[in-house]
């Protein structure tokens, strides 16, 4: 049975209004479809059935349905930006950010929102996507330009470029310390690469079609798969791991990093693209993977055959991006929407009724990232967005 999430907007600044005790109202809109909104109108000095839990979580009722709304802590950075496409964040060695933009500059900032390192022009175009390595001290781009770039933060040099790829880089994925890294492209081929010599190991590709475009990347461990020994001495951590690909098909490859196999292949059973997928922690078997038709599915590894659970949010409009947490996924969809749901432990299926809607100031959401302290995520987006909502 598919789940379908009934899809709420609040106004932005419904918080603010509450805060000045003065008789004004807000909206609340349902989307019943995507051709009917439904408006509510909610008077602050009368009688009103918004009940707040804490500073930033408020809920309501409407004709049966619960809704929830998380608002956020305020903008992370007050630069005056157009759209921000990526963020990564990392630990160490103290805790920095790293946004890209869609004019291709990277801005890092410290845990104060403090402007750290400010490289501009770091690509051609848009920045698709930002990697730290494990020591805090180099950041991997992506960008539509189709080259990807390390950057040393000691004086925001830039050692090395990576070309290879023959249009749009769209993701990446770090192995272990970072002397190796995936990369993937919307011309079909996700390659493996050293860093230290800048050699490209190996290029994947989709068998039955080898231009289906890649979209999203994630990396596992397989304990089943058995890999030789001594393979490539430009390897190092590859063994026993897979690397998965979301493609403009709607069909999810898996690839044996160390062994170069294809080794699976999930169906395109929605018949769309399949535009983000997120790996669960420590979990080898489960992924959730987000649709271009509005569809969220989570897989089973072992029973490859259709997914396990689904959800419809938004039903007909793209999903952009999901992010796991904690038990929850947070799921950017259409121009819009952000969400939280969470995920019914230990067989991580999604619980569709009760969603809480991130406020994002009506902005769509390019990427989702946990702070060093897991105690917040933040959001980058559209019209310089840039907030923090408690997990």
């Amino acid at each position: 049975m598919v789940k379908k999430v009934s899809v709420c907007h609040i106004q932005p600044d419904f918080a603010d209004l509450i805060d000045t005790k003065e008789d004004n109202d807000f909206y609340i809109n349902v989307d019943e479809s995507l051709d009917h909104v439904k408006e509510y109108r909610v008077n602050i000095g009368g009688h009103s059935d918004l009940v707040q839990h804490d500073p930033k979580l408020y809920s309501v009722e409407l004709e049966g349905k619960k809704y929830k709304f998380c608002v956020n802590e305020g903008n992370y950075t007050d630069i005056a930006q157009d759209r921000w496409t990526c963020i990564d964040a990392i630990g160490q060695p103290t805790t920095q950010f790293a946004l890209g933009d869609s004019e291709g500059n990277i801005r890092v900032f410290d845990s104060t929102s403090s402007l750290k390192h400010d490289i501009r022009e770091a690509h051609l175009d848009e920045i698709t996507c930002l990697k730290y390595f494990p020591s805090g001290k180099v950041l991997l781009s992506g960008s539509i330009d189709m080259r990807l770039k390390i950057w040393s933060l000691a004086d925001e040099s830039n050692p090395r470029t990576f070309y290879g790829h023959k249009s749009r880089i769209t993701d990446a994925c770090m192995v272990e310390r970072g002397r190796n890294f995936v990369s993937s492209s919307q011309d079909g081929t996700i390659k493996l690469w050293e860093t230290g010599s800048g050699s490209e190991i190996h290029t994947f590709y989709r068998k039955e079609n080898p231009l289906d475009g890649v979209n999203t990347l994630g990396l596992n461990k397989s304990s089943k798969i058995e890999s030789p020994r001594g393979s490539n001495v430009l390897e190092f951590g590859t063994e026993g791991k897979t690397v998965l690909a979301g493609h403009n098909s709607g069909v999810i490859t898996v690839y044996d990093l160390f062994n170069k196999n294809q080794v699976a292949q999930l169906p395109s059973y929605f018949m769309s693209s399949c535009n983000t997928l997120i790996k669960v922690l420590d979990e080898p078997n489960y992924l959730y993977a987000g649709y271009s038709n509005g569809a969220l599915a989570q897989w089973d590894l072992r029973k490859a055959d259709k997914p396990i659970d689904q959800v419809l949010i938004n039903e007909g409009i793209p999903i952009n991006h999901i992010y796991y947490h904690s038990n929850s996924l947070y799921v950017s969809s259409g121009v819009d929407t952000t969400i939280r749901l969470d995920l019914q432990m230990p067989k991580g299926d999604i619980n569709a009724e009760a969603p809480t809607f991130l406020v994002a100031n009506d902005c769509q959401v390019a990427q989702f990232v946990a702070t060093p302290d897991n105690n917040n995520i933040i959001a980058v987006g559209n019209w310089g967005l840039c907030v923090h909502f408690q997990c």
